[in-house]
């Protein structure tokens, strides 16, 4: 793929300024005025702020300086960044398409398994792409004959090398790159450096074979320690994957008396019946719960196997300047179709949303409680709960691509259950104050809420 991002991107970003080559580039459609370029530029260096640092490095702008932007960050640009930027931006909107088309491509090459159909789209997509290609910025004329360098016409060949060889992941340069960092790393003698070197790698490569053929992988860590994870929420299933990290305090509902009937909101729900959508009692009751109940609440929420650390906002809030936002997410839920219509059975909907993670709660209810209405039974009950603020979505992407937009955040917090809330989102703002949310687990098949709700 770094055929596409340090050669492709960077030749199309220079299109786009009007500094490729010797070329022409007045009055072309492609080319982007200064001010917007700018613009452009300083969003992406803004939007490092509100993007994770679980999603990479941080962006960089390139409206002058280049030096230190690597295909990493020239990926999460042309993936992420710039659909939502060179939206509009374009004197010919053609220009704006054939991206769009382009990012849909790398898109498909970037899937995990590919089946034969997805294989062909890539093959005459790519066609079609480069065709396109010639057209829009060779123009068939022999004096822009240096606008088509080999680069472009390798793009006919991904589709055949994928079939001999496999998905791109398996065999593209960033694992390299990510070792030899690690070589440049090894070396700790200044007059032998090489054999310093060689001496490293050999022991690390004997050590990889004592541990995978004895399976002592929890005893020789190769010195990097495992995490363990013992702040457990609860022993429902539903917890498993998820806990709960620093800082914990007590929760003083006092405090935050509206946040309080939120939760209480949220208790109602969960114990009411899934069929018919009754309550098993009302708010009163869930208030008095929640006071007879330990409720604590945590800064952070951890959710293993290689997923994301989440951040409560409004308990680890900090004022560092290189800080990264780390606590807007993506929580999926079943809304019930009907809930409006009294007269009419519950209809659910697994449906995907988006916001800010304000609060974590874990509440220990205990057994026994008297003031419970009659044939209503809790047992002794841990759950955990996070309090998100939700992002009013307003559009998602006219092209397709897996972008959601939203303007203003609902009013009202939303509690729902921890096992609810799936990873980390990022978010870049652009003109119109409007945000644009990227979300890198990337399935379109996700269900979304209508935009009125």
């Amino acid at each position: 793929m770094h055929l596409i991002y340090e050669n492709l991107i960077k030749n199309l970003l220079d299109f786009f300024s009007g500094s490729f080559k010797d070329l022409s580039h007045e009055e072309k459609g492609y080319r982007i005025p200064k001010k917007a370029w700018d613009a452009i530029a300083e969003a992406t260096t803004a939007s490092g702020k509100t993007i994770p640092g679980a999603y990479g490095a941080r962006p960089r702008g390139f409206a002058d300086d280049r030096m230190g932007i690597t295909a990493d960050m020239l990926s999460f640009w042309t993936i992420y960044l710039g659909p939502v930027y060179l939206e509009k931006e374009f004197l010919n909107d053609e220009f704006y398409y054939h991206f769009v088309d382009l990012v849909k491509l790398i898109n498909l090459c970037l899937l995990f398994h590919l089946s034969e159909a997805q294989l062909e789209e890539i093959r005459t997509g790519f066609i079609d792409w480069v065709k396109e290609y010639e057209r829009l910025y060779y123009e068939y004329s022999e004096g822009r004959l240096s606008a088509c360098p080999l680069t472009v016409h390798s793009l006919l060949h991904i589709a055949e090398y994928i079939a001999l060889l496999g998905p791109v992941w398996v065999y593209w340069a960033f694992p390299m790159e990510r070792f030899c960092g690690r070589l440049g790393r090894m070396i700790k003698s200044r007059r032998f450096p090489y054999a310093n070197l060689d001496n490293q790698v050999f022991a690390q490569a004997q050590l990889k074979c004592i541990v995978n053929t004895y399976n002592v992988g929890d005893q020789i860590t190769m010195g990097l320690q495992p995490k363990t994870w013992d702040t457990k929420i609860g022993d429902d299933a539903s917890y498993q994957e998820y806990r709960v990290l620093a800082p914990r305090r007590p929760c003083d509902f006092s405090k935050i008396p509206l946040v309080k009937r939120a939760v209480a909101a949220a208790l109602v729900t969960r114990y009411s019946d899934v069929t018919t959508g009754k309550n098993a009692f009302e708010m009163e009751t869930a208030l008095k719960i929640l006071t007879s109940s330990e409720v604590e609440t945590w800064g952070r929420l951890k959710r293993l196997n290689e997923g994301d650390t989440m951040l409560a906002s409004k308990l680890t809030s900090g004022k560092t300047e290189d800080r990264r936002n780390a606590s807007f997410v993506r929580y999926e839920l079943y809304r019930d179709r009907n809930a409006r219509t009294t007269k009419k059975d519950a209809d659910y909907d697994y449906l995907t949303y988006y916001g800010e993670l304000e609060y974590i709660f874990v509440v220990k209810i205990p057994g026994n409680l008297s003031f419970l209405p009659e044939g209503v039974q809790i047992p002794p009950t841990t759950l955990g709960l996070a309090a998100i603020r939700q992002c009013k979505i307003t559009r998602q992407h006219p092209f397709g691509l897996d972008i959601n937009y939203y303007k203003t955040m609902m009013p009202r917090l939303e509690v729902v259950d921890i096992a609810a809330v799936q990873c980390l989102v990022g978010r870049t703002l652009w003109r119109r104050g409007e945000w644009a949310i990227i979300d890198r687990s990337g399935d379109l098949a996700r269900a979304t809420p209508d935009f009125e709700d």
